[in-house]
């Protein structure tokens, strides 16, 4: 008996492990979708256009469909996949105008007096939470049956705002 609870511990475990692999490969493979923006112009640039993003998930919407004649659970469904693409595209989006601005911020870094040396390290710790945060909302709507939380988008959004305003305040001599 021993023997059999430790043949189903270690085959559980390689199903386990399987399962991690396979969504590992899958954020992996989305991650890489994500571009920076072609053409960046900083004063160009509104964070008003992912406002949508915070709503797309917004649970009142399918309480409502879901309280009409003639509403079927596939057409909810059907809803919440859509929604699952469009937010990846305002993903995919925020993400090419994250890139950009980080790579305006690192030019500025580079020529920029020893007064705004703490650039450098503000950036380092900018791009790992945000890709921590786009990490975590992918691998939520990867997950069947999950959403993505408000705050989660909030806080991705806050992110890139935060670096936009930083580029903003900095005004770094011509060379």
């Amino acid at each position: 008996m021993n023997h059999a609870l430790t043949a189903a511990w270690i085959s559980g475990g390689i199903i386990c492990g399987g399962v991690v692999v396979v969504l590992m490969v899958l954020l992996a493979v989305r991650l890489r979708r994500y571009r920076a923006a072609e053409n960046f112009e900083l004063q160009d640039f509104s964070m008003s256009r992912y406002e949508p993003m915070a709503r797309l998930f917004s649970e009142e919407d399918l309480a409502f469909l879901g309280s009409q004649p003639g509403y079927r659970p596939e057409i909810g469904a059907k809803l919440r996949k859509d929604r699952r693409r469009i937010f990846r595209m305002y993903l995919k989006d925020l993400a090419a105008d994250f890139q950009a601005l980080h790579g305006e911020a690192r030019k500025m870094a580079a020529v920029s007096p020893e007064e705004h040396s703490q650039l450098v390290g503000a950036l380092v710790r900018q791009q790992f939470t945000f890709w921590r945060a786009l990490v975590l909302i992918e691998l939520r709507l990867t997950l069947p049956n999950s959403g993505v939380a408000t705050g989660e988008i909030r806080g991705l959004i806050a992110t890139v705002e935060t670096m936009r305003l930083q580029l903003s305040a900095i005004s770094v001599p011509a060379v």
